[in-house]
């Protein structure tokens, strides 16, 4: 009894092995719901936050490279890789809250507020987020996905946000820099309103305040939002300033960005009969609900 339990034993630690890179510890924070939704208000009081108390180690841009780093004996994490959403964001908001086991990384409870640590956790999630985005090309991904924030938006007289519009189906969101491209904007308003194109709904911004005025008095299609400078700043973080002036992204029923197309590409815009087939068939992805609670604003 004695050998075989001695087997037992060393089999047990074995095969345990190969799973011990993919054991992560949990927090008592681990799954908690934030108390500030991932939305564009949030993302914008979270860019001020990690400004004043996290550039001198991560850096602007969050690559663990801040005048700080060289002298810590550990460098710090770089918050733009996509290992950052292989934790929740309750584990981030224990690291944030009460310091890594690396001596490296200090509490922040003493020095933020709950609710500043949850906005710049969101801020950090949206940059990466935003980074990830631009790795998605015009093919429908059914992989995990970057989330888009929720937003607030004026259009057709109706103040509605990003994540109630998302209720009817898959968003075609079209981000652009002015002038206005009218003609492209024309063209999904005529093509995307014809019969069966019902279910994948339009969402335009224009990342300027003066991209929301069409040139020579022209008249935008109604799908065309207005957007507080909240929304323009968090937004910008999912287009680049080299997309030749308009980025459209497809997003599914939760806002994660299944496909991606920008002005300049060698083929340019997506064909509104290729939209339609896409929304088509990221309406059948099956995505999980985000782990954020809350409203936009």
């Amino acid at each position: 009894m004695a050998v075989l339990a001695a087997g037992f034993a060393l089999c047990l630690a074995i095969g345990s092995l190969p799973l011990r890179p993919a054991i992560e510890p949990a927090y008592p924070t681990s799954y908690y719901s934030p108390t500030e939704p991932y939305a564009a208000a949030s993302i914008v009081r979270g860019a001020a936050v990690y400004a004043e108390n996290c550039v001198l180690c991560h850096g602007a841009m969050g690559h663990g490279d801040g005048p700080a780093a060289e002298g810590l004996p550990i460098r710090p994490a770089d918050l733009t890789e996509p290992h950052l959403f292989a934790h929740s964001p309750g584990d981030l908001f224990w690291w944030v809250s009460h310091g890594r086991d690396d001596g490296v990384m200090p509490s922040f409870t003493g020095v933020l507020s709950a609710n500043q640590r949850w906005d710049v956790i969101n801020f950090i999630r949206a940059r990466a987020a935003g980074l990830l985005a631009r790795k998605i090309g015009p093919e429908v991904t059914t992989t995990a996905a970057p989330q888009v924030p929720d937003f607030a938006f004026e259009a057709g007289g109706l103040q509605q946000t990003l994540g109630q519009t998302l209720e009817t189906g898959p968003v075609l969101l079209v981000l652009f820099a002015p002038p206005a491209p009218l003609a492209r904007l024309r063209q999904l308003a005529t093509e995307l309103s014809q019969p069966g194109a019902a279910g994948l709904q339009v969402i335009a911004v224009g990342l300027d305040p003066a991209a929301e005025e069409p040139p020579n008095g022209a008249q935008a299609p109604p799908f065309v939002g207005g957007v507080s400078s909240d929304v323009i700043d968090a937004l910008a973080l999912f287009r680049t300033p080299d997309d030749g002036g308009e980025t459209e992204l497809l997003l599914d029923r939760v806002g994660n960005v299944r496909a991606r197309w920008t002005a300049n590409l060698p083929g340019g815009l997506a064909r509104p009969t290729t939209l339609l087939a896409d929304g088509e068939r990221v309406a059948r992805i099956i995505a999980a609900a985000p782990s954020h609670a809350g409203h936009a604003h």
